[in-house]
């Protein structure tokens, strides 16, 4: 599961991944990149390698610079994806893995923006 964090900011934030007040780093539950897009726009990803009962909960992205900080919130969370019964008519909605891999697909990157503080006119 990605979460993604797109941030604006300039001059270029120092960003980090918590979760429960803890800092994270790369390790063996988790990978965090991040992606310079423009001048003012950076892009960072934490990647839940291991998805357990323990990696679900709220995450926050923070950026600072030297005119501040800002922080915002995700929440990783199960769901149980329901799948149509056959009275749903004759059309194919395919297995419940099938549904179960396309729905994870389009529900594996969530997004938070922050930069209401973090920027300034140049």
């Amino acid at each position: 599961m990605d979460l993604e964090c797109h941030i604006e900011a300039y001059p270029p934030p120092a960003i980090t991944w918590h979760k429960d007040g803890i800092q994270l780093s790369n390790n063996q539950h988790y990978s965090i990149s991040h992606f310079a897009t423009a001048d003012e726009f950076t892009d960072t990803t934490i990647r839940v390698i291991t998805i357990e009962k323990r990696q679900y909960g709220k995450y926050m992205c923070k950026a600072a610079n030297k005119l501040g900080s800002d922080e915002d919130y995700v929440e990783l969370f199960e769901t149980v994806i329901p799948v149509c019964p056959p009275a749903c008519g004759q059309t194919h909605y395919g297995d419940a893995a099938t549904l179960s891999a396309s729905t994870v697909a389009l529900l594996a990157t969530l997004f938070v923006y922050v930069f209401r503080n973090l920027n300034t006119q140049y």
